[in-house]
């Protein structure tokens, strides 16, 4: 399902009637349910991204997307949706250190991301 959903924008209603709109992040399985972390695409005023940690729900062949509220439903999806971003990031850029074999575990006996020995 969340391949369907990796270019989609997804727009919320507020029960105010306000409309957001959102961009699909990631698919966090967890507790034997998938949950969708959606990106707001418009940044709160510090400059930070908004996301929603959503379940998918079909009623009537329609899916609709329902916020999570258990407080401890929604820090353990937010806090593996981080880990799987820098993850990600990690794979796209690398760790930023110079080593050729950077595979990376970040342990380079080089003092750099908390190594030990210094080179």
């Amino acid at each position: 399902m969340s391949e369907d959903l990796r270019d989609a924008l997804v727009e919320l209603t507020a029960p105010d009637g306000r409309s957001f709109q959102f961009r699909y992040g990631a698919t966090i399985p967890y507790a034997g349910r998938d949950y969708v972390v959606l990106v707001e695409l418009e940044k709160d005023p510090t400059g930070q991204e908004q996301i929603l940690v959503t379940r998918l729900e079909e009623e009537n062949g329609q899916l609709s997307f329902v916020v999570a509220e258990e407080e401890d439903i929604v820090a353990t999806v937010f806090e593996k949706y981080l880990a799987l971003s820098l993850q990600k990031h990690l794979d796209e850029t690398g760790c930023g250190c110079d080593h050729e074999d950077c595979g990376c575990g970040h342990d380079h006996g080089c003092g750099e991301h908390g190594c030990s020995e210094m080179e």
